[in-house]
């Protein structure tokens, strides 16, 4: 997969852009620990900082935390040096012996270039399916298909940093495309960097019916709890129904 949150906007993000991960991780900390089956093992996907490993760790999970951005990663290292990290994507690594996945901020929506990104977030529900055991959860968010458009162009900045953002969506492709251009202080200048994310959009009950098919009962909101999600992003609350336990439900 290639590189993306690299320094400079790894900064910028750790920085300014982390307040949704925190205003969500009061209310996924309740899910798990009311879940039906005790939830001890925990893996955090796209941790970036870690704003949300930090919660779960203060809660008294046993995290595990992954990104693909090896610069996010020092920085969560940092912030939360008791939880253990691994720079790999969610679909590459183990899910097994986990009790509950996390997937906060959209990144089941970043893929290989010239994958076949159904297939791999079809495939990652099945893994997490056969790996967790009845009562575990996978809980991720995403943005769907729809209205309002997502097109906008936006600049925000700090004081040692901005950043200019420009997004372009094309709902035929089902395709994000973010170009990020970051200015970050170095001595008396800026030093200016620049990053494309393609995000992948997708059909809500599609999704839903995929879970179900894996055997999950499937919850969907705009908001953790009072932390209300961005236009069209969509929170899944997936618990993994007992063999022979009745159908699972989508939502």
């Amino acid at each position: 997969m290639r590189s993306l949150y690299q320094c400079d906007l790894a900064y910028v993000h750790a920085t300014a852009f982390e307040s949704l991960a925190r205003g969500a991780a009061g209310e996924i900390v309740r899910r798990l620990q009311g879940s039906s089956a005790p939830v001890r093992r925990v893996l955090d996907v796209g941790c970036g900082a870690g704003p949300l490993t930090k919660a779960l760790v203060a809660a008294g999970f046993d995290v595990t935390a992954i990104d693909t951005s090896a610069d996010l990663l020092e920085l969560a290292r940092a912030h939360v040096p008791t939880a253990h990290f691994v720079h790999a994507s969610v679909y590459d690594v183990s899910i097994r012996g986990f009790d509950a996945v996390v997937a906060l901020g959209e990144p089941l929506a970043y893929h290989p270039e010239g994958a076949d990104a159904d297939q791999l977030v079809s495939r990652f529900f099945q893994r997490v399916a056969e790996a967790l055991p009845p009562g575990g959860m996978l809980i991720f968010d995403v943005i769907g298909l729809g209205e309002p458009p997502l097109s906008s162009r936006t600049w925000r900045s700090g004081e040692d940093w901005a950043v200019l953002v420009e997004t372009t969506e094309n709902q035929t492709e089902r395709s994000l495309v973010r170009n990020i251009e970051t200015f970050r202080r170095v001595g008396e200048g800026y030093r200016r960097s620049r990053e494309v994310h393609r995000v992948r959009l997708f059909d809500i009950r599609s999704l839903c019916h995929q879970l179900a098919s894996c055997g999950f009962a499937v919850e969907t909101a705009q908001a953790y709890g009072a932390q209300q999600l961005p236009p069209r992003r969509h929170a899944f609350f997936a618990t993994r129904q007992a063999a022979g336990g009745g159908s699972a439900s989508p939502c």
